[in-house]
């Protein structure tokens, strides 16, 4: 009845089945566990991203990443109300960003990642936590870590409220404190 399962008549062979079976379940189990634990590191990154997007939302900093758009069914096309209906459009105030290169310790590639996080004026830039400053610099890679960012929001604070004189004075006492 089973002959088929030993053709070469082996009085062994139930062992080597049973071998055969216990190393595909090792090497089933070790690719599970592999594929699992590459999954894990995959969702601990995206709670990270949300976490960090989260705490920008509530410091009021968040500016959400443009959405790609996938392939599927296009959405129903925009009609215009007729001409008795309209609503007058809201004036739309364009979003300016400061020169944060105006901050001593902040160059054109500081700026670049502070702008990709969102920060693009003082006034983010003055209420923004140096520790979470910090973090965006560490993101960048190890030639940004040497920077101090704990005098940059007092500094977006002079900045942002026209006191240019007194910044320039704080960034010489700054600058003295480097030689």
């Amino acid at each position: 009845m089973y002959e088929h399962f030993n053709p070469l008549q082996l009085e062994s062979a139930w062992l080597q089945h049973l071998l055969f079976l216990l190393g595909a379940g090792i090497l089933g189990y070790l690719i599970g566990f592999l594929k699992s634990k590459n999954t894990l590191h995959h969702l601990e990154a995206e709670i990270r991203q949300i976490e960090f997007d989260l705490d920008q939302c509530h410091k009021g900093l968040y500016v959400p990443k443009p959405t790609v758009r996938t392939a599927g069914p296009l959405p129903e096309p925009i009609v215009a109300p007729p001409a008795e209906e309209a609503v007058q459009p809201f004036a739309v105030v364009p979003h300016e960003e400061d020169d944060l290169k105006k901050i001593e310790g902040i160059g054109p590639k500081i700026e670049k990642l502070l702008h990709e996080a969102g920060i693009k004026t003082f006034a983010q830039l003055a209420v923004a936590e140096p520790s979470h400053v910090m973090s965006i610099l560490r993101a960048a890679g190890s030639r940004f870590q040497i920077q101090d960012p704990n005098t940059w929001p007092r500094q977006a604070r002079l900045a942002q409220e026209g006191k240019w004189d007194e910044l320039r004075a704080w960034q010489q006492e700054l600058q003295k404190g480097k030689e």
